[in-house]
């Protein structure tokens, strides 16, 4: 005769006293704490959180969101695909954490890679302080630096098409490909992608201002 298998499918008390538990009444639950931060934050702001948390789990333990379910990565055989991948991701952390620094970096690890609720955080950040003051305080360093991280990457995006601009400008002077990537130090394949990305700027409809109408 054969035995049945109970599962248990709640998390044991000890699971629960993890930092990533927030108790709410009388009762431990999963923090969701980017959820909480929703209602004060721009879609962007959410949007690049979600991004940065995607990173990190690529760069720290190799997973793809391609994985879910039993799937496999994209080209999961081509080691030098997903290694390339990897690394963009890498570049991306640490690209931030040298913009903002490594308390900003850490907070993001603790928040979105790890899912500390904002009583953890809190203790960790503000020890000295009543819990409930520490864990707004948690919350409001936790918005501030998402935005810090929203504003970043809209600055990266606005750096790289002023240089594509500029670029694909100098290339319909008569600057060619291989002059180009010589200045730059980029090699021409990556050159002539940023010469495209610098024509479909170019080639927009341009927006007529108040003051053009007027005139």
């Amino acid at each position: 005769m054969s035995r049945t298998t109970h599962l248990i499918t709640t998390p044991t008390r000890e699971r629960t006293r993890k930092v990533d538990y927030e108790t709410l009444g009388r009762r431990r639950r999963r923090a969701n704490t980017l959820g909480a931060l929703s209602s004060r934050l721009k879609a962007e702001v959410i949007s690049e959180a979600e991004q940065w948390a995607k990173d990190w789990m690529l760069a720290e333990h190799g997973y793809l969101d391609i994985m879910k379910d039993g799937g496999a990565p994209a080209l999961a055989g081509n080691v030098f695909t997903f290694n390339a991948l990897q690394g963009k991701a890498w570049g991306r952390l640490k690209a931030f954490r040298r913009h903002a620094g490594r308390e900003r970096h850490q907070l993001l690890v603790n928040l979105l890679g790890l899912g500390w609720s904002f009583t953890s955080l809190g203790s960790k950040l503000y020890p000295n302080l009543h819990p409930d003051r520490a864990r707004k305080k948690a919350a409001d360093d936790c918005a501030t630096t998402l935005e810090m991280l929203a504003d970043f990457w809209l600055e990266q995006r606005r750096a790289k098409a002023r240089q594509a601009v500029h670029i694909a400008r100098q290339h319909r002077q008569g600057l060619d490909i291989p002059t180009l990537s010589k200045t730059y130090n980029i090699a021409p394949k990556g050159m002539q992608k940023i010469i495209q990305h610098g024509e479909h700027i170019l080639n927009k409809p341009q927006k007529i201002t108040a003051v053009e109408l007027r005139s």
